[in-house]
């Protein structure tokens, strides 16, 4: 009872509906009273060819022959063995037309229900808040994505395949009880035995099931990372350790498949002379020790025959299960994860604009498991309007930083504020709206030119589109293309210099027209007549545009002009003020910018 409450748990869970389960199972018992009908016609059959078509004889033989009497008598058939025949082929094509049909709308549900837990493994994760994105990597998803969601949802409806091979067993044992319950206690005793022999190598198909999920998402991570990076690992020197290491993992796959293949193939081996011996003993018991009737014996065999497929079926879809029983548990651990770190909307009001300021206050946070604090007592005003700077070293808690200003991280402790009002109380929605991001390393799909600048705004015009690319200095570049805004980028737009993929990056950011704009390093990796054109394009956006523009760098060239300069150190504010005055307190600022001028 527990093992069928925690399946239809499973069931719910993984989105299979219980209508489905009902048609299925209604299905097969079409299916199984066809098909014993069909067998069943066998005994008249036999009996009709004994006694050369003598009806009278017949009907003394056995009383079920009135009835066949009448029915062929009604219909206005004559009867012979032909029409007998004709009936039996057709009651089992009827079967199989209705096998066909469960299966076609098992095999269509499983799609179904694979193309909805896909979706939703995507979508939780878009939705998860940033720390679990920390903590997890993309190849785990990907592998259990494309891998493990499939498996772990054939494993899930095992149990109803299961369900539907015990209808079809128990009406079996029925009608050969009806035949002879001798034999039948006889049989069901051989095929318990057989039902023994493949245990142990069923439950050791679940320990390998586990290696074998594990192997896989070691395997998918390996790729996501070394196919990225093809000129690092041959510029690296270590381009045969990978391939080695790749070996391995390939090898750890291979294994587990064939240990897999290897216990799977020992239960066909063994059920196999199982439904040999169990014909002969049974033929032999029939005859010598039973003494019955030939066309009962015939029966009795073509029905144990039918018998033993089932059970083998029974036993290779509980081997099934064992061996899924892995990728249903990692596919449940992500969905228990992923719901538990599903981002918090907390908000109600929704912000248009930024009028006055974005206020961080007294800001601290800490990271899951860190031993001290990435930012501490942090305050910073950034003016609507203007352009902000946010300097400091390597590992000064910059990026932590610009996480919270949209709500990607929230404040261990202290608030940030829009205009006064607390940015908790905004929507999600809204926040981010308002706010556009432009990374340091351009993230840039496969796809048009176009369609990396719609990324920034699904339905923008093609007017705003060249509005945008000609505020971001990147028009020219791009009618230069071979197909300009038409051009396939490919994967990461390895085709464009650093500062036409920082250019097309920033047209995307800007052509939302949000109100804050945020530029994480956006020069470093612009050459220096890259970065002149850059910082042009910068003072256009801020003379021409209404944009409040926070920009996070470590190359201190390129924000002479803010209004504001920021400097974190160790996630501490150390000084503030424009470049001069920065200059003129003699403190980190003062000594990187004099580096970076000699250099």
């Amino acid at each position: 009872m527990r093992l069928n409450k925690k399946w239809l748990k499973r069931v719910h869970d993984f989105g299979l509906p219980y209508r489905v389960i009902v048609i299925l199972i209604f299905l097969s018992l079409i299916s199984t009273a066809t098909e014993i009908l069909g067998i069943g016609m066998f005994l008249p059959i036999f009996q009709f060819i004994r006694l050369e078509g003598d009806l009278n004889a017949l009907v003394a033989d056995s009383s079920l022959w009135k009835y066949i009497i009448d029915g062929f008598y009604y219909i206005g058939l004559e009867l012979s063995l032909l029409p007998l025949l004709i009936v039996s082929l057709s009651l089992f094509i009827g079967r199989q037309a209705l096998v066909y049909v469960r299966l076609v709308y098992s095999a269509a549900v499983r799609q179904r229900i694979n193309q909805q837990q896909q979706n939703r493994v995507f979508n939780q994760y878009i939705d998860a808040d940033t720390t679990y994105h920390d903590s997890h990597t993309v190849g785990d998803l990907v592998n259990v994505i494309l891998t493990e969601i499939s498996a772990a949802i054939s494993a899930i409806m095992a149990p109803l395949e299961l369900l539907v091979y015990f209808i079809m067993l128990a009406t079996y044992l029925f009608i050969l009880i009806i035949l002879s319950w001798q034999m039948t206690l006889l049989s069901v005793i051989v095929l318990f035995l057989s039902i023994l022999v493949p245990r142990r190598w069923i439950k050791r198909g679940s320990i390998i099931g586990r290696k074998l999920v594990s192997a896989n998402m070691i395997m998918t991570e390996f790729l996501l990372g070394r196919l990225r990076s093809p000129r690092l690992v041959r510029l690296s020197g270590t381009a045969e350790a990978e391939k080695k290491e790749f070996n391995m993992l390939t090898l750890s796959q291979r294994k587990n498949l064939v240990i897999g293949s290897i216990l799977q193939a020992k239960t066909n081996v063994a059920m196999d002379p199982i439904v040999v011996g169990l014909s002969f003993i049974l033929l032999y018991f029939s005859i010598n020790v039973l003494q019955m009737k030939i066309e009962v014996i015939g029966i009795y065999i073509i029905v144990a025959l039918r018998l033993m497929p089932i059970v083998k079926g029974v036993v290779k879809q509980w081997q099934k299960i064992q061996f899924s029983f892995g990728s249903i548990e990692v596919v449940e651990s992500r969905f228990r994860g992923m719901q538990y770190a599903i981002e918090k909307d907390t908000g109600v009001k929704s912000v248009i604009e930024l009028k006055q300021s974005l206020l961080v206050s007294d800001v601290s946070y800490l990271y899951p498991a860190a031993d001290d604090y990435a930012l501490k007592d942090v305050t910073i005003k950034f003016k609507a309007n203007k352009l902000t700077a946010v300097v400091g070293p390597s590992g000064s808690g910059k990026s932590t930083l610009i996480d919270m200003l949209p709500r990607l991280r929230l404040p261990t402790k202290g608030s940030i504020k829009i205009d006064g009002i607390d940015i908790e109380k905004y929507t999600l929605k809204s926040l981010r709206k308002i706010v556009s991001y432009a990374p340091q390393s351009p993230q840039m799909f496969n796809g048009t030119v176009k369609n990396h600048i719609l990324y920034g705004k699904k339905n923008a015009t093609n007017e705003e589109i060249l509005e945008a690319a000609n505020l971001a200095g990147a028009e020219e570049f791009i009618n230069k293309l071979p197909q300009g805004f038409d051009t396939v980028l490919g994967e990461d737009a390895i085709k464009l210099s650093g500062g036409q993929r920082q250019r097309l990056d920033l047209a995307r950011a800007l052509v939302g027209k949000s109100k804050i704009l945020i530029l994480d390093e956006p020069t470093s990796n612009l050459d220096v007549e890259s970065e002149d054109a850059f910082k042009q394009v910068i003072a256009g956006i801020c003379n021409n545009t209404n944009t409040t523009v926070i920009i996070v760098t470590h190359r201190l060239s390129s924000i002479l002009d803010a209004d504001n300069i920021a400097v974190l150190n160790k996630g501490k504010i150390e000084s503030s003020g424009t470049h001069l005055e920065l200059l003129g307190q003699n403190g980190w600022y003062a000594k990187a910018y004099k580096m970076q001028a000699d250099n």
